[in-house]
This record gives C-alpha cells, sequence and structure tokens, in this order.
C-alpha cells in the first residue's frame, strides 16, 4: 500500500475546519469560559479585534461557524451569547489531554469505520468526515477511516441519524507491530509532524523569553500570547493522538507540555491585568461582571482543536 493511494485527511470546500476557526477556540479559553458555558458576543468580538480580526470578519467568521454546527448562539437583550457546541468540546478535551501527555494505551488494532453515504447526501457525509477529523480519525482509503483507538461511541453521539442508503459500520484492523507503526508513520505523515513541532515549540519559546525579559502592555499580552502559542496549538490538532508505542523515539510532542506551562506563567498575569480592565469597563462592552475570568491553562484544542 503506498502513501499515495490514500486520501487526505482534511475536509476540503466549505466544511473545512480553518485556522480562523481555531481563534475563536483560543478566544474562549482566554476569557476562561468552562465547556458548555457561553461567552458574551461584545466580549467575544473585542477579543477577535486583539487578535487580527475586524468586526466585520469576526461576524462573518461566527455565522460560518453556526451554520457548520461548531457554534450555538443565543440572543441576550441587546446581545447575542455563544456556546461552543459538544462536537468542538470533543475535540478541545482530546487535544487537552494530549497536551497533558496523557496518550491512549495500545491495543494493537486501528479502530475502523467503513462508510457509504449516498451522492445526494454529501451534507452528511462532509459532516461525518468533519466530525471524524476532529476526533482523530484519518482516511485510510475512500470509504474508511481509522483511528488507533475505537472513538466510535463519540462519532456516533455528534451524529444525526444516518439518511436512507447510508451505511456506517464499526471495524477493527490488526497488524504486526512492524506494520503498525509503519502505517501511523506513513498515513499521519509523522516525520513532517515532527518538524512542525520542533520549530514551533522553538518559537514559542524565543517569544516567551522576549515577553519575561520585556513584559508587553496587558492590552497586548493577548496577541502575544496568540503569537507564542497558537502555532503550538494548531500543530496539536493535527496530531493525532496515537498510543507512545507507535510514535517515533524523541517524539518533540512530548515536550508541549513544559512550553505551554512556561508561556501561561509569563503571559497569565498580563492577561489577567487586560481582563480585569475589561471588567472596569463592562458596561461599555456590554458583558456581566462574571463573564470575565482568569486565562485557563488549556486552551483549545484547536483549536481544531478546530484546525
Amino acid at each position: 500500500m503506498n502513501r499515495s493511494d490514500w486520501e487526505p485527511v482534511g475536509v476540503s470546500g466549505p466544511h473545512e475546519v480553518t485556522p480562523r476557526m481555531g481563534l475563536i477556540c483560543f478566544a474562549f479559553g482566554a476569557a476562561g469560559v468552562p465547556p458548555g458555558e457561553q461567552l458574551a458576543g461584545p466580549l467575544l468580538i473585542r477579543l477577535l479585534a486583539d487578535l487580527g480580526l475586524s468586526e466585520a470578519a469576526s461576524r462573518s467568521l461566527l455565522l460560518r461557524m453556526r451554520r457548520e454546527g461548531l457554534l450555538d448562539s443565543e440572543p441576550a437583550g441587546r446581545q447575542a451569547r455563544y456556546r461552543l457546541t459538544p462536537l468542538v468540546q470533543a475535540a478541545q478535551a482530546r487535544l487537552e489531554r494530549q497536551l497533558r501527555g496523557d496518550r491512549p494505551q495500545w491495543t494493537g488494532t486501528f479502530s475502523g469505520v467503513l462508510y457509504e453515504v449516498p451522492e445526494r447526501r454529501r451534507d452528511f457525509r462532509d459532516r461525518l468526515r468533519r466530525t471524524a477529523q476532529l476526533l482523530g480519525y484519518a482516511t485510510l482509503r475512500a470509504g474508511l477511516l481509522v483511528a488507533t483507538t475505537d472513538r466510535w461511541e463519540d462519532l456516533i453521539s455528534l451524529l444525526p441519524p444516518p439518511p436512507p442508503g447510508s451505511q456506517l459500520l464499526r471495524t477493527g484492523i490488526t497488524l504486526s507491530a512492524q506494520d503498525s507503526s509503519r502505517v501511523a508513520a506513513e498515513l499521519w505523515d509523522l516525520e513532517a509532524l515532527a518538524r512542525r513541532y520542533r520549530a514551533v515549540l522553538a518559537e514559542a519559546r524565543e517569544r516567551t523569553e522576549r515577553a519575561r525579559a520585556s513584559p508587553p502592555a496587558p492590552a497586548a499580552a493577548l496577541a502575544g500570547l496568540a503569537a507564542a502559542l497558537l502555532p503550538v496549538y494548531e500543530t496539536g490538532a493535527d496530531d493525532p493522538d496515537l498510543p507512545a508505542e507507535l510514535l517515533p523515539a524523541d517524539w518533540p510532542g512530548d515536550q508541549v507540555g513544559a512550553t505551554l506551562g512556561q508561556a501561561h506563567r509569563v503571559f497569565a498575569p498580563l492577561l489577567g491585568e487586560y481582563l480585569a480592565l475589561l471588567r472596569e469597563h463592562r458596561a461599555r462592552l456590554e458583558i456581566g461582571h462574571a463573564q470575565i475570568r482568569q486565562p485557563r491553562h488549556a486552551l483549545l484544542a484547536g483549536m481544531r482543536s478546530c484546525m
């Protein structure tokens, strides 16, 4: 089996999970929003502006994520309040575990999903692929998704009922230890992923050290943290959360936790000051006092997670 026989992992076209969507997850994490809770629209727009998005671009992105099933909203007076959907929360949870170094145990079998969806229901097929991507599946061949752990229950719980004429079947693929490592290395292109990890981790450490030596103004803390860590989260979102047995020796992903911790020790106090300033101006920003919280260590996953 050659790498060229396999399909790309990502979801193309209008259903693609983009880096800009990761900014939304990053903003939720920066505001300290617990899973399942809401973030006030004015605060979210303000944080996205600090991350370089215009108000028009932010509102367009929020609308797209709502349409894609990645974001929920509900009116609250004259403003809207937003919540990340269970699909994004599941991707975030996977990324958080992975970034903490909590990798799954290898059972010796790849978990698979065989699927067939009529062409007229491409909307369901695209949603299936996008959901599987966020949960860490890859496409081995047309109609066959694989992951290194069984994520079937999570996948099914996040999908609507399959349309008539469709098939979704749970399966498993058992290979020798040597073949399993080879397939994992080629399917997820671990060599390229390792290069990305080394580059973004080195950049994150350098930016963190510069901020430690010469702290930015509180209002610039969010942009500084994003510049240091968003590339790390984006790379982590592409990490398939493989068991240690399938990873190359000296895997750079194992250094992520220490790098994140160092960055947060430097940037979190500054970001806390900035959020306190926003709290003082909550009447102008139309946000509630309780909506502003200290930043959490675990920002998204993704990002993408939502990546």
